[in-house]
């Protein structure tokens, strides 16, 4: 995996970090049109790393996966996907609250999700979907294979309309890197379950 930029920063207890006694740490990569971060928080109580592969931003929806180490991972749960706007001040988001959205890859394969709206704290309006939890092996899969992934408003009286195009070119980097990183295995399978 060939990283273009890695990008370092430490803040050590005090007034810059969580508080007395803590720490927090970074790390950012780039693999062509996705971007990875880590971050380190640690506290007297536990230590978190949570990883992030993510594509979009600078005004633009983002796309987003992300686990933390420790958690549930594969190949029991594998990380969702989500999708992420806000929009500028005063106006509303293009996704709407309640709406039915459809991840698609390559005009070939479709995975749902609802669209979940409401006002952040800064007072703008803003809106998620999260790709359905069994889908996520399958949607990881076909990510990695495709190039490009377009986010669909379905509307089954028009047709709908693109919300987002995003590219998938470094994508499976991207994912190795988040999930190396979170120390999850990078190989992708079904959980087999003994019903005996």
């Amino acid at each position: 995996m060939a990283v273009l930029s890695k990008l370092s920063c430490i803040a050590v207890a005090g007034s810059l970090t969580l508080g007395a006694g803590s720490a927090w740490a970074s790390d950012y990569w780039e693999y062509q049109d996705w971007s990875v971060a880590v971050e380190e928080r640690i506290t007297e109580e536990h230590d978190w790393r949570d990883c992030s592969a993510w594509t979009g931003g600078d005004g633009e929806p983002i796309i987003r996966l992300e686990v933390t180490r420790d958690d549930i991972g594969p190949p029991e749960t594998y990380p969702q996907l989500h999708y992420r706007e806000i929009a500028p001040r005063q106006y509303p988001t293009h996704v709407v609250h309640g709406q039915a959205v459809g991840f698609i890859i390559d005009r070939q394969a479709v995975f749902y999700a609802i669209a979940d709206g409401d006002i952040n704290d800064e007072g703008l309006a803003e809106v998620t979907a999260l790709a359905r939890w069994n889908d996520a092996l399958n949607l990881i899969r076909w990510m990695q294979a495709g190039t490009t992934l377009d986010v669909h408003i379905v509307r089954p009286y028009d047709g709908g309309e693109t919300a987002l195009r995003a590219s998938l070119a470094g994508f499976t980097a991207a994912y190795g890197k988040m999930m190396d990183e979170c120390g999850f295995p990078l190989e992708l399978r079904e959980l087999e379950i003994d019903y005996n």
